[in-house]
């Protein structure tokens, strides 16, 4: 007898009103020892829990990217939404598009350089092929209740509304049974999501048109309002410190290659790498400003911490999330298994 294993995480768990739906995660390696397809054990996860539950599968041999422009190993490569054990036959799953790190990518998006130096041969998958998706514009599936949104990234409940987001960092730390942080999103994060950079089948939308120095929002002052009150599951800040200065100590900087986060301009100025201000749009510029952060101060008088020093100091150095609390993911996300 075969056995399909999955990990769980259920509703309510969190700050604030928690998850708003359960959301499964499926290690691609545990469906091929299964004896499944993706979509095969997308449906069986549905019919098992038969409730609202969004369904993300990782594989943890490949690539993806994060909205910073953080290239990482292990990404979401399909991404579901359930509800009474159906998945919805037009609106339910999508795959996400397998890329190859090309010269053409890289000449069109410069932080996919990073992919070919760090892991070179090994593709990259971020959003939805656009070519296959029923929704428009935004890569979300839908079944029910359930809504996965941004390629597996936000849930949502179709009644209530309500929404948690959950950042692909940290996924990849429930994956690897790490420690995650639970906590409502803040300010700084709200301004992060929006500060991203430009690709090709994006985790939003088929072609995001955003520079690294831009933000996706233009909301100005009030950017710092969208997402604040949200609750979030993500990895801890040392997590995220160590990608960030991965790339910095690459040679990749804020505004050029990387988006100007809050995150990336924090490391950045902590470890005193050189950044030009000038690569900042207006519209970025005033997102920041609004949650103090002046771009012209980047990188002057910065204590020049060595990389091990920022990751020890990750919590202080790195700015976003209210009411943060450390829990080990084995404390919070159950592992069930189905005999198939």
């Amino acid at each position: 007898m075969k056995i399909l294993k999955y990990r769980l995480l259920e509703k309510g768990t969190g700050k604030k009103y928690g998850s708003p739906t359960n959301m499964a995660f499926l290690d691609k390696s545990d469906i091929n020892e299964a004896g499944l397809s993706c979509q095969e054990a997308v449906k069986e996860v549905a019919k098992k829990e038969n409730v609202p539950v969004a369904i993300n599968v990782l594989d943890m041999d490949v690539l993806t990217t994060t909205s910073d422009g953080l290239v990482v190993e292990g990404a979401i490569v399909m991404f579901a939404a359930a509800d009474k054990g159906k998945v919805h036959s037009e609106f339910g799953l999508l795959p996400i598009k397998k890329m190859e790190v090309t010269e053409e990518m890289i000449t069109r998006e410069p932080h996919a350089l990073l992919a070919k130096k760090l892991y070179p041969g090994k593709p990259i998958y971020r959003g939805a092929d656009y070519d296959i998706k029923n929704v428009p514009i935004h890569n979300s599936v839908m079944t029910g209740r359930t809504i996965n949104n941004n390629s597996g990234t936000e849930i949502m409940d179709a009644v209530s509304m309500e929404e948690l987001l959950i950042p692909i960092l940290g996924q990849l730390e429930i994956m690897n049974d790490n420690e995650i942080i639970l906590g409502i999103t803040g300010e700084e994060i709200s301004v992060g999501i929006g500060t991203t950079i430009l690709e090709d089948y994006s985790r939003s939308q088929p072609y995001m048109k955003c520079s690294p120095g831009d933000t996706a929002h233009g909301s100005g002052k009030y950017a710092k309002t969208l997402k604040s009150e949200l609750p979030i599951l993500l990895a801890p800040k040392k997590v995220l410190a160590r990608h960030i200065i991965t790339a910095l100590e690459e040679g990749f900087r804020p505004g050029k290659e990387l988006a100007v986060s809050p995150a990336v301009l924090s490391v950045c100025h902590y470890m005193g790498m050189e950044f030009d201000p000038e690569t900042v749009t207006v519209q970025a510029k005033t997102e920041l400003e609004a949650i103090n952060i002046d771009i012209n101060k980047i990188g002057i008088d910065s204590p020049c911490l060595t990389a091990a020093e920022v990751i020890e100091k990750a919590d202080e150095i790195i700015p976003g999330v209210r009411e943060p609390e450390l829990v080990d993911s084995k404390d919070v996300i159950k592992k069930k298994e189905i005999k198939l």
